[in-house]
């Protein structure tokens, strides 16, 4: 038996590492060098290109970019990802200010009509119960 402990008995036909003779090369299939926000990046860039999913990307691509930016790395896919999801949600903003107002115009002028087709003017509406249409002619 031996005197030495478990814990400091050597284990494995080397035990030690052999002394280093000069700079040791990367290993091919070593693990990727960490990037930070990267992988959020790509998500949040993808994402940008869905309209109700786009708000969602934009906050993982501006998660992705501070984990980028702390790491002192760039994150071209979070960038371009904000970007794209900006211009989105300003983009289906500006048609839902338009699209709400009409909206509620054509379902307050059903309502005020009542069922049937109505010409008003150059506008022709068509009232149901549960949708209604309007056409210029």
């Amino acid at each position: 038996m031996s005197s030495q402990p478990d814990a400091e008995r050597p284990t494995g036909a080397f035990p030690y590492a052999p002394p280093s003779s000069g700079p040791t090369l990367p290993l091919p299939y070593g693990q990727p060098p960490s990037r930070p926000g990267r992988v959020l990046g790509i998500v949040g860039f993808v994402l940008s290109f869905v309209f109700p999913l786009d708000i969602v990307g934009l906050v993982l691509c501006i998660v992705a970019l501070v984990q980028s930016r702390h790491a002192g790395h760039k994150n071209g896919f979070a960038l371009a990802g904000l970007i794209i999801s900006l211009a989105g949600i300003v983009f289906s903003a500006a048609i839902l200010a338009f699209l709400i107002p009409s909206m509620v115009d054509l379902f307050q002028t059903c309502g005020r009509l009542g069922n049937g087709v109505h010409h008003v003017g150059n506008a022709i509406y068509t009232c149901t119960p549960t949708s209604a249409y309007k056409t210029w002619h």
